[in-house]
C-alpha cells in the first residue's frame, strides 16, 4: 500500500539535474544576477557621489557578481554538444 517507489516521481533519482533543459534556467538566473550586480555597482557609485559609506553595497555587489559568474559557468557547461 505505501510503496515509496510508487509515490516518488520518476525524475527524482537523487542525481543533480543537468542537461539542455536546465541550461535555460541557468541562463535566466545568470541574467538576473548580472542585472543585480550592475545595479549594485551603480548604487555604490551613487553612494560615493553622495558621500555615504559603500561597504555593505560593495559586499552585496561582490556576492551578486560571484553568483552571476557561477550561473554563467553552469549555463555554458550544461549546453549539449
Amino acid at each position: 500500500m505505501n510503496d515509496p517507489a510508487a509515490q516518488r516521481p520518476s525524475d527524482s533519482s537523487g542525481r543533480p539535474r543537468t542537461g539542455p533543459g536546465y541550461s535555460g534556467i541557468h541562463r535566466i538566473l545568470a541574467l538576473v544576477f548580472t542585472g543585480a550586480a550592475a545595479a549594485c555597482c551603480m548604487l555604490v557609485a551613487a553612494d560615493l557621489v553622495v558621500g555615504r559609506q559603500a561597504g555593505g553595497d560593495v559586499f552585496i555587489a561582490a556576492l551578486n557578481t560571484l553568483a552571476a559568474a557561477a550561473f554563467w559557468w553552469m549555463a555554458a557547461t550544461s549546453r549539449p554538444g
